[in-house]
């Protein structure tokens, strides 16, 4: 991934979070599979509405307009997606969800923290997915 050819918000998502680098919060949880929404490529550019858990045809998902999501080193077999949404109040929202045909909406969040300043962007990703691999992976991160 070319960070100079993304949008600013998202270039700054990555940097708050520590980067794309060995001492990043991507790097510690593994991510992959890089994917952003975002509107407007300069400038700030801030969602118009808070990001939300949908749940449309017994199918849910996180429905936000700005951020960046990836997967990321989850339970074996199973989708685990980690989404920063950045929301209208100048803040972050940390989503992980975990997305599979078994799952029931309701269950999906595996952790979600609202309010996320920039300055503890990358130490909330990182916490939100050790408590994450400790509740429901019995503490061990797949290598694979």
């Amino acid at each position: 991934m070319k960070l100079e050819s993304l949008p600013e918000t998202v270039q700054a998502i990555i940097a708050q979070a520590g980067g794309l680098g060995l001492r990043g919060a991507f790097t510690y949880i593994g991510a992959s599979a890089f994917s952003y929404r975002c509107a407007e490529a300069l400038g700030e550019y801030r969602s118009s509405r808070p990001s939300r858990l949908v749940s449309e045809g017994g199918q849910a998902f996180v429905d936000y307009e700005v951020g960046l999501q990836c997967r990321v080193n989850g339970k074996r077999g199973r989708a685990w997606t980690l989404i920063v949404a950045y929301e209208p109040t100048d803040v972050y929202t940390v989503w992980l969800v975990e997305g599979h045909r078994e799952r029931k909406p309701s269950e999906m969040v595996l952790a979600c923290q609202r309010d996320v300043y920039c300055d503890t962007l990358q130490g909330v990703i990182e916490a939100a997915y050790d408590e994450a691999i400790r509740t429901h992976n019995q503490g061990f991160i797949p290598l694979s």
